[in-house]
């Protein structure tokens, strides 16, 4: 990778750096910035990289980074300083390292998204930023949704560890409704975000098809045991293809048409509710619309999330379930 897409990457290691210790080189700088972003930098670069977080003000950092010219080293006037306060979280500043020496080898894994991700919003927070005159402005207008960070994402280095040596796993798995946890060996295939939630898919001992899916918050005690597998040719994206999250059951899909409000209908047509989604009829009174699934009870859920802006035409088998499950919702509210 070309060493102009890691200025970021290069200004969180200055950063760090000098928060820790009391001066940094710039020899030392370089050899941290190298081992760390897998890229070739110069001691020119690092002091131009330095200057910039003091004066740049697209970067608006204001760096308070001084030089001892006894000590021939950098060093902060401010000790509590640092730029993680100009919008970067901590996760964010780990995801820009561990991308830049990652993706060429897994960027075809699931779980790089996030990290991808990370990537792109600070390059889009810098695009955005040179279409701004000031600084303090630019610093306002940018602001992004934190996802919510649930138990068992920890677990995910060592997942992807094992996915990456076909190694078994084991852990025990304790459901919600369980009153105790169960022991799991597990040949792992793929890591699986949904909702922001993360679950690792699999065969265990009892199933044919890699396809067991199990929770990483309900995950405990997550080991990779030494036993091998030869993993077989899986297609996951067929298998949930008509899913509409995580769960897939045995039954085939099914043409399902639904009628929305035309208000409803305008952020369909930019937001699809579904990859099969088809339009069918769009005028004044009606947006009308099939998708092919397999319906679960995240399918359920949505469509009830819709309220009354959105109708069942069809299969029966559909609007008698929304019947019975609308009904249980009225008499819910009846009995207070």
């Amino acid at each position: 990778m070309a060493k102009s897409k890691h200025p970021f990457g290069r200004y969180q290691i200055i950063d760090r750096e000098l928060g820790r210790k009391d001066w940094v080189k710039t020899k030392e700088l370089k050899e941290i910035i190298e081992n760390e972003l897998s890229i070739n930098v110069s001691e020119r670069m690092i002091n131009e990289d330095i200057n910039a977080m003091r004066d740049d003000p697209l970067l608006g950092y204001e760096a308070p980074i001084q030089y001892n010219k006894t000590k021939k080293a950098y060093y902060y006037a401010d000790r509590t300083y640092t730029i993680k306060a100009f919008g970067l979280r901590e996760g964010d500043i780990n995801a820009l390292s561990f991308y830049a020496r990652t993706i060429n080898q897994y960027r075809e894994y699931e779980v790089f998204k996030d990290f991808t991700n990370a990537i792109e919003k600070v390059i889009d927070a810098v695009t955005i930023r040179k279409g701004i005159s000031n600084v303090e402005q630019a610093r306002s207008v940018v602001q992004t949704e934190p996802p919510p960070r649930l138990t068992g994402s920890e677990l995910i280095p060592t997942i992807v560890h094992a996915l990456d040596t076909n190694k078994v796993i084991e852990f025990e798995y304790k459901k919600f409704e369980d009153s105790f946890p169960k022991v799991v060996k597990l040949q792992p295939y793929l890591l699986k975000e949904d909702s922001h939630r993360w679950y690792i898919v699999g065969r265990n001992e009892v199933h044919v098809k890699p396809t067991t899916v199990y929770a990483l918050d309900r995950m405990l005690a997550l080991r990779i045991l030494e036993e091998k597998f030869i993993p077989e040719e899986y297609d996951f994206d067929q298998h949930f293809a008509y899913s509409f999250g995580i769960t897939v059951t045995e039954d085939e899909p099914i043409e399902v048409i639904l009628s929305f409000t035309p208000l409803q209908g305008n952020y369909l047509k930019t937001l699809k509710i579904h990859h099969t989604q088809k339009n069918l009829v769009d005028t004044e009174q009606e947006f009308r619309i099939s998708v092919k699934v397999i319906p679960t009870w995240e399918f359920y859920e949505r469509i009830l999330g819709y309220g009354n802006s959105v109708k069942v035409i069809s299969p029966q088998e559909i609007i008698d379930s929304l019947k019975v499950k609308s009904r249980q919702i009225f008499e819910q509210y009846q009995e207070s």
